[in-house]
């Protein structure tokens, strides 16, 4: 990378710092294990369908049996829920993911059952782009909790929408 990318770079990490996410755990089941990795890129695509976005890093080992999948869903996670997101950012607690709080659903995609929202989506294309992939679901079924308290990532960190 040359020096002016290099910064350029930068100016965009920290920029982004300012753009507070939801803060979402994907999650899958692959051969009747299930998987799931944090994520705050996701986005609504179109109300018709109904549909989303969610980008992975291909670097990342939930990357290819994402790619495989006819079903992903989307765990947007509550306020109370940061240790669940550090959980899933974590690779060394990958064996405690999935003991408390799941259910599998019809097609075996694992359902955070206190999230905030959760968006199950039938997987119909992705798209590679730069470090990450981007990958297309139309949502089959779709809750939410009554209140409205949505993890954030804000900075470098997990906040409430009042902080």
């Amino acid at each position: 990378m040359i020096e002016g990318e290099a910064q350029l770079a930068d100016s965009f990490r920290r920029a982004m710092r300012r753009v507070a996410s939801t803060v979402n755990v994907i999650s899958i089941c692959v051969d009747g294990q299930p998987m799931g990795i944090t994520a705050t890129a996701v986005s609504s695509l179109s109300l018709h369908p109904p549909s989303l976005l969610v980008c992975i890093n291909r670097a990342a080992a939930f990357h290819a049996p994402m790619g495989d999948m006819s079903h992903f869903r989307v765990n947007v996670l509550h306020r109370d829920q940061s240790d669940m997101a550090r959980m899933f950012a974590d690779r060394s607690q990958h064996a405690l993911r999935f003991l408390s709080g799941w259910e599998l659903d019809a097609t075996g995609t694992p359902r955070l059952v206190d999230a905030q929202a959760t968006i199950l989506c039938r997987r119909i294309d992705s798209h590679s782009f730069g470090t990450h992939s981007i990958f297309i679901g139309v949502a089959e079924e779709a809750d939410s909790r009554d209140e409205v308290d949505p993890l954030l990532y804000l900075d470098g960190r997990y906040c409430g929408a009042d902080e």
